[in-house]
């Protein structure tokens, strides 16, 4: 266990996953062009009907949801030592907890739909997503909320403070975003014979992307995914402090 949380191996699942969750959906929205489907503007996991944005979609995701697990945990443990050994609040302690459990969640979900394509379980599709998209931007909060208390122990982390909460108010403002413009498209009820329908709009598997409300909340969407490989990549320098202070 305790090479897996050396600083070298920290800094290198951190930086494979922002790699690959950066890397998957540009690769992906590539290929998707590739195909003839529409490039305004689809949800990410439209991409995974077509045979070749599919299997970049599958692949990707499946890699970033083991590594963002992982890394979630390394990072998790790391900081927890590093509150615990500076007489930080017991608080403190449970809300970084709290954070990286659940970005593990976040992790074992985006691993687990990259093998549910929405045209075939809509509702597990879903349910996913929302694990995803909402664990994800707690985790964002809580990792920002938490640098700030490390800064008024330690003014070094005082850097990392402003930089955070910028990329958890813009995870949050995509995650509002979306699902305020899912709403609207598909009814307070959330009825998914909606969403249902534009499987009789496939072009040779490419989506339909005339609803104007969805392809706003697929903009969200892409928002919310760029502030969370940003946090992610963030977290580096941290390690690098925290190691140093070891």
């Amino acid at each position: 266990m305790s090479n897996l949380l050396q600083k070298k191996t920290v800094e290198r699942t951190l930086a494979s996953a922002a790699a690959f969750l950066a890397v998957t959906p540009i690769l992906t929205y590539v290929l998707w062009l590739s195909d003839g489907c529409d490039p305004y503007l689809p949800f990410i996991s439209d991409m995974d009907l077509p045979e070749r944005s599919g299997a970049s979609f599958t692949v990707g995701y499946a890699i970033s949801g083991i590594l963002l697990a992982c890394s979630s945990l390394q990072f998790g443990i790391l900081r927890e030592r590093w509150l615990i050994r500076n007489g930080v609040e017991r608080s403190w302690v449970v809300l970084n907890r709290f954070s990286f459990i659940s970005s593990i969640l976040s992790g074992i979900s985006l691993f687990w739909i990259s093998f549910t394509p929405w045209d075939e379980h809509l509702v597990l599709h879903i349910a996913q997503a929302n694990v995803i998209f909402i664990g994800s931007v707690a985790w964002a909060v809580c990792v920002s909320l938490v640098t700030s208390r490390m800064a008024d122990s330690d003014p070094s982390f005082s850097g990392l403070v402003r930089h955070r909460f910028a990329l958890a108010a813009a995870g949050l403002i995509g995650l509002l975003g979306m699902g305020e413009r899912f709403v609207r498209f598909s009814g307070i009820t959330m009825d998914m014979y909606a969403l249902e329908e534009r499987l009789t709009m496939l072009d040779q598997d490419c989506v339909s992307l005339n609803e104007t409300l969805l392809s706003q909340a697929a903009f969200f969407e892409w928002v919310l995914a760029a502030s969370m490989v940003l946090m992610v990549a963030s977290l580096v320098p941290e390690v690098r402090k925290i190691a140093e202070q070891e």
